[in-house]
């Protein structure tokens, strides 16, 4: 170790295989060159595992994959026609129900429109109403 580092980068470079994938984010972050962490871990700055793990360490939770929502606006129509609700048709979609209602105003559903051309029932608007 060439450089000088606090006394926060010491401690999580003495932990060595021990350490956290967010230690070594911060590490990273912190500008503690990847030779001395590559030391730290007794790996080889140039194997692709270890580029693997510095890469995998800089992109922490950056790459979240969304799911994406597979659903037509007839298929939904035909659904809420079954008698689901919003949440139901998320739960069965595997989405979160807020990101169903946001699909819903992409597509500019709403399920008062819905009630008034009659594909749905009256029963549908009542919120809170114990069935």
């Amino acid at each position: 170790m060439n450089a000088i580092y606090t006394w926060r980068t010491i401690k999580i470079l003495e932990k060595g295989y021990d350490m956290k994938l967010s230690e070594l984010n911060y590490l990273l972050r912190r500008g503690v060159e990847e030779k001395d962490i590559a030391k730290t871990l007794d790996m080889d700055p140039k194997s692709e595992e270890f580029k693997k793990l510095i890469y995998n360490a800089r992109y922490m939770g950056k790459h979240s994959k969304k799911r994406k929502l597979n659903l037509t606006t007839e298929e939904y129509i035909n659904l809420r026609k079954k008698g689901l609700e919003v949440r139901e048709i998320a739960r069965i979609k595997n989405v979160k129900h807020e990101s169903l209602q946001c699909w819903k105003s992409r597509h500019g559903i709403r399920d008062k429109d819905l009630v008034a051309q009659g594909i749905l029932p009256k029963t549908c608007l009542t919120r809170g109403a114990k069935r």
